[in-house]
């Protein structure tokens, strides 16, 4: 008889140690197939911070070269609040010559018996337990005669994974759809700045994308770099030394109010794990520009000075510039820009980025 094992769970996101934990169900407990089922809502969780498409969507990349796993679809297909003793019941019932047994993390074990009709589940099939952490209920494995696994081990979870812990462990083409998607954003930003500067942000991003369709250039790109353009904003000043030191010491000579465009640039890089050279440029480029700025360099830097909530006197007329003539547009916000630095401070502290932009761009 052939033998399935059924993982459920949120995979929010999918990361190493589930693919560990189907692997080694292949290769230590000869299982025939592993069922990947993906729940529409944890009966345990109340929030679900991305789409059931796009945690599909990373199922599909973390398991295709493993041509043992299915993603079943059962559980999201009821869209709803899904309970494994019906999960198993439609399985067993639909499969009678199938032999199941039911994968699980010892992380459950606390709320095993909380399970909906755990006292039929637990006669209903038999249950394989991985352990997540060296720590978990031995108590409830002795009582209900639980057969307990190793595996490769990092230990991870998703939410750690969403807060940017451990990314070097993960999975990179996971990895790379949730950059390129902007997931998990109120857990990576609006937990480090106010909710102003949040709206800010993805306001950016909107008007990135807005500016991006004028001028033929990749959307996607341009929102990602104007989402994220002010990722290291509400950093300390401590934190953005220490990002500087660590990473190019000699930007620590630019103004203080700058520096968060660099530190952002190298947080992406190398805390997000993200790989495109365009998008980080961007970030590293929007407060003050550069003599090599390219359109979507321009695109953000501009999309920052004119976002939607900006009220500043004249900015109808800037958006309207740059929407019509982005080159030009951007020189009037360039120019704008010195102009009030010089103002407000002087010459020889408003920075060496700023006048270089400003002798290239302007002055030509």
């Amino acid at each position: 008889m052939k033998k399935i094992a059924l993982f459920g769970g949120s995979f929010d996101p999918v990361h190493t140690d589930h693919i560990n934990i189907i692997k080694s169900c292949k290769t230590n407990l000869n299982f025939d197939e592993v069922w990947v089922i993906p729940a529409y809502v944890n009966p345990f969780k109340t929030l679900s911070t991305s789409s059931v498409t796009q945690r599909l969507e990373m199922l599909k990349l973390a398991t295709m070269d493993l041509n043992f796993v299915k993603i079943e679809t059962y559980e999201i297909s009821k869209q709803t609040s899904s309970f494994t003793h019906d999960t198993v019941k439609y399985y067993k019932s639909k499969y009678p010559d199938l032999e199941f047994s039911f994968i699980m993390g010892s992380d459950q074990l606390d709320n095993f018996e909380k399970w909906d009709h755990f006292s039929e589940l637990i006669q209903e099939i038999d249950f394989k337990v991985f352990l997540r952490s060296k720590e978990f209920n031995q108590e409830i494995v002795e009582k209900y005669n639980l057969e307990t696994f190793e595996f490769e081990n990092n230990y991870l979870s998703s939410t750690k994974i969403r807060n940017l812990e451990d990314l070097n462990l993960q999975i990179k083409s996971v990895n790379d759809y949730v950059n390129n998607n902007l997931m998990y954003l109120y857990e990576r930003l609006e937990s480090r700045m106010d909710e102003k500067r949040y709206f800010h942000c993805l306001n950016v991003g909107q008007m990135a994308m807005e500016l991006a369709r004028l001028n033929n250039i990749d959307l996607n790109k341009a929102q990602i770099a104007g989402t994220l353009h002010d990722i290291a904003k509400r950093w300390t000043e401590e934190e953005l030394k220490e990002c500087l030191l660590k990473n190019d010491p000699s930007l620590l000579k630019e103004p203080v109010p700058v520096w968060h465009s660099y530190a952002g640039a190298f947080h992406l890089k190398n805390d997000w794990l993200m790989n495109d050279a365009e998008i980080i440029n961007s970030v590293y480029n929007h407060t003050v520009g550069s003599k090599d700025m390219t359109t979507l360099d321009i695109i953000v830097f501009c999309a920052d000075k004119i976002s939607l909530e900006r009220t500043y006197p004249g900015v109808e007329k800037l958006r309207a510039l740059v929407k019509s003539d982005l080159l030009l547009g951007f020189k009037e916000l360039l120019k704008n820009q010195y102009e009030v630095a010089i103002n407000k401070n002087t010459k020889n502290s408003i920075g060496m980025k700023l006048i270089e932009s400003y002798d290239y761009w302007i002055k030509g």
